[in-house]
């Protein structure tokens, strides 16, 4: 496997997949220099050079999670402060300027990592695209505004950091992609949960304007009631303020220098019961990333105007987010006035085994393994499926093994194909496959996915359980 030079000096990296299907992985490259001490709540800055040849065969570090979620976060080795790498799949007989996507994790805005093996799973590259899986500020990391860091501010904003680190991977894939065969004028974002909603915060912003050309949001979004809406800089600033009076802090020297558990205790003890206001506040409305809440810029169409997917669960809708199907209709009619075109979807495939055990529906997530390719359960994330089966909106199950079957792959490497199509060309319809048609209020036809792919009336009223 040959090196690769980048912007900053050359990387190797390791070769996965199947013999006559390889890709060449580079994982742990920085973006970004390291956003501690003087850099911590600072915008992100450009990575330093290196002499030699840089190894890129092992993931970085993953981003601090928020501990009083009771999530998986891994044990305390495995995360820093010192977090902003991202990892490329490339397909090994890739031709010059092929599409590019980049996945935004979900995890709230509070946890999740884009080093998890579900998400650099190598089959959805080996459908003839560069995948890129990033790692960015989180939490009170990411999102702290406070009147002292927006004074220190050439810009006077505060907040925003994860945003702007996330433009900043971005920007690296604009400067870098070409020397991994990909096209920087040919770039997706996609996400899940916290990351549907980052991308369509993405949309929203001027800032990230030229960076994306396409963007898919699976059960997220930055303007459903509830849910990430966003707040203005001075909400954000005032939440920032509660948390370093609890900490007796009166300087930024000093909040810089203070261990960073401190900061989610504080979290805590201000906002019993809600384990992180951070992970649901989305942006800070600052003028400058964010003009506008982005609910305000889709109803008046201010966005970055680019084709977009946008994906619900069925099982999810009753429970976890009533309020998704009615803002993602808000983000196609944002969209048409941008002038774009947008495509509705439903999710709901469970595997059998599951479904017979009382899981009529599609939880919350469980989209994700169809996405990436693990049809024969080989990256560990339906086993935790299995454990949060419950709490994600589905029902307990009594069986481990989801008992994935020949219609599990069949799901699988179709929506890879719609995705890395959508990728390709704007277009997720493949001949054949799908007649998948541009979502219209008039009409409000979606496509449906279960055993078979199926194009419907009504998205509007879908009602899980019917």
């Amino acid at each position: 496997m040959e090196k690769i030079k980048i912007d900053t000096g050359f990387i190797s990296g390791t070769v996965v997949g199947g013999k006559g299907r390889e890709l060449n992985v580079y994982r742990g490259i920085p973006y970004a220099a390291p956003p501690v001490g003087e850099l911590r709540w600072k915008p992100p800055q450009r990575p330093a050079s290196w002499e030699g040849v840089r190894d890129c065969t092992q993931f970085s570090k993953m981003p601090i999670q928020n501990p009083t979620l009771g999530m998986p976060g891994g044990p305390a080795n495995t995360t820093s402060e010192d977090c902003l790498y991202l990892n490329v799949q490339v397909p090994a007989d890739a031709k010059e300027k092929l599409p590019v996507m980049v996945w935004f994790h979900g995890g709230m805005y509070a946890m999740g990592s884009g080093n998890d093996p579900l998400a650099n799973n190598y089959r959805l590259a080996q459908q003839g695209v560069i995948l890129v899986t990033t790692n960015h500020r989180l939490d009170v990391v990411g999102l702290i505004a406070h009147p002292l860091l927006s004074r220190e501010s050439k810009k006077g904003v505060s907040g925003n950091y994860m945003f702007l680190d996330m433009m900043a991977s971005l920007e690296w894939v604009q400067r870098n992609i070409r020397a991994f065969g990909g096209d920087p004028d040919n770039v997706t974002i996609f996400g899940e949960s916290g990351g549907g909603s980052k991308v369509s915060t993405l949309i929203a912003s001027p800032l990230a304007k030229g960076l994306f050309h396409k963007a898919i949001c699976e059960s997220g979004t930055a303007i459903a009631k509830g849910w990430w809406e966003g707040r203005t800089l001075a909400d954000m600033e005032a939440m920032g303020v509660k948390i370093f009076e609890k900490l007796g802090i009166s300087t930024l020297k000093e909040a810089r220098a203070m261990p960073l558990e401190k900061f989610y205790q504080a979290n805590k003890e201000i906002t019993p019961g809600s384990g992180s206001p951070w992970g649901i506040v989305d942006c800070a409305a600052d003028g400058w990333f964010m003009p506008d809440l982005p609910v305000n810029r889709y109803r008046e169409g201010k966005l970055n105007a680019v084709p977009c997917i946008c994906v619900a669960n069925k099982g999810e809708l009753a429970g976890m987010f009533p309020a998704l199907v009615p803002a993602y209709i808000e983000m196609f009619e944002g969209l048409a006035k941008a002038g774009e075109k947008s495509y509705a979807c439903i999710f709901n495939q469970v595997p059998e085994t599951w479904r017979r055990e009382g899981m009529p529906d599609a939880p919350h997530g469980l989209e994700l393994q169809y996405v990436f390719g693990d049809y024969d359960n080989k990256t560990g994330w339906w086993d935790m499926t299995f454990q949060m089966a419950g709490m994600m909106g589905g029902s307990p199950l009594k069986t481990r093994d989801p008992g994935l079957n020949a219609t599990d792959k069949f799901v699988s490497e179709s929506i890879m194909q719609m995705w890395a199509k959508f990728a390709k060309t704007g277009d997720p319809n493949i001949k054949g496959l799908v007649d998948w048609p541009v979502y219209k209020t008039s009409a409000d036809r979606y496509l449906y996915i279960d055993k078979t792919l199926q194009i419907k009336n009504g998205f509007s009223l879908v009602v899980p359980g019917k």
